[in-house]
């Protein structure tokens, strides 16, 4: 009888191996076995404006069997810089590139004679002439167009009368051109009258306080994350009532002045599917799938609506 009871035993632990075996294998069944090697190259690697993006691609990195390094950098202002750091990383092995690129005219010459068989990808903005290389962005005019509507929309309905000074981003990156361009179209359309523009490399706070003190507008829109903290940082500084701010952004700092009601609207891209899509572009392109496009979607945002579900959902992903 003791024999029969270990015999019994010993096969109910074989039979518990074998299933979980098959389980194992089932689960894991199409997965990579090869972990390829990815890079990473954004503008200002550590900002906070990045949070949700890297969680996106860790993400990706864990379901397309992806080993990330995220390159260590400061603001990119070179294209030329930028591409040495893209060339380097391949010499160091890097099978795949996920890039935002510091400027997108010139962008196609330099990488022109880029290595076919390391997959590229860009994040954000694209290169000229657009669509040349596979690209996890959003659709930057729309956003243009949402921070006008919005302006309009809370002017009830006309910007007729309302004046509005810009802080337009890096103006070489093809994004902030369209942005810029959707935005002004919209408000030409929506009848407001546009005082001044400040590009990023001008857009330091004295010099939006100068542009403020000769030509007053009633608005300020900013069209990246960046400046949208820096218009925050203006404002607080300036202590003016009545000024709204309508920008681009993500970041922590961005979120609170939105909650605070120093920010009226924000348009947030879906950074955490950004980066989630860069990591599928990638592993596709490696399996020769030419996949080219990800469109990422984006939420327009105020202080009532930031904390409903679908904007949760968005600007805090990492909670979820």
């Amino acid at each position: 009888m003791k024999q029969s009871r270990i015999v019994a035993a010993a096969f109910c632990l074989v039979a518990v191996a074998v299933i979980a075996f098959s389980a194992y294998r089932l689960v894991n069944i199409g997965r990579q076995e090869t972990s390829y090697e990815i890079s990473v190259v954004l503008n200002n690697s550590s900002s906070d404006r990045w949070i949700a993006f890297k969680e996106g691609l860790e993400q990706g990195a864990e379901d397309y069997s992806i080993h990330l390094n995220i390159v260590t950098t400061a603001d990119l202002e070179d294209l030329e810089d930028e591409v040495a750091i893209l060339e380097r990383e391949v010499a160091n092995g890097a099978e795949g590139i996920i890039v935002q690129l510091c400027a997108s005219s010139g962008a196609e010459m330099l990488l022109q004679g880029w290595n076919s068989s390391v997959a590229l990808v860009l994040v954000e903005t694209d290169a000229e002439p657009a669509g040349t290389y596979a690209a996890a962005l959003p659709d930057n005019e729309s956003m243009g167009e949402a921070l006008a509507r919005a302006a309009a929309d809370d002017a009830g309905g006309s910007l007729s009368g309302k004046t509005i000074g810009i802080l337009a981003g890096n103006q070489e990156q093809l994004a902030m051109q369209q942005r810029l361009e959707g935005f002004t179209q919209a408000v030409s359309d929506a009848g407001g009258e546009i005082l001044w523009t400040l590009e990023k490399k001008e857009a330091s706070l004295e010099q939006v306080a100068e542009q403020q003190a000769d030509r007053h507008a009633d608005i300020l829109v900013s069209l990246e994350n960046d400046e949208t903290e820096r218009a925050v940082d203006y404002l607080l500084s300036a202590g003016e009532d009545g000024i709204l701010l309508y920008g681009v952004g993500c970041s922590e700092k961005n979120v609170y002045y939105l909650d605070k009601g120093t920010i009226t609207g924000l348009v947030v891209p879906n950074e955490f599917n950004m980066g989630y899509q860069s990591v599928a572009l990638v592993a596709q392109r490696l399996e020769d799938r030419k996949t080219e496009r990800a469109e990422i979607g984006y939420i327009l945002v105020d202080k009532e609506t930031m904390y409903n579900e679908e904007s949760q959902k968005v600007l805090f992903p990492i909670v979820q």
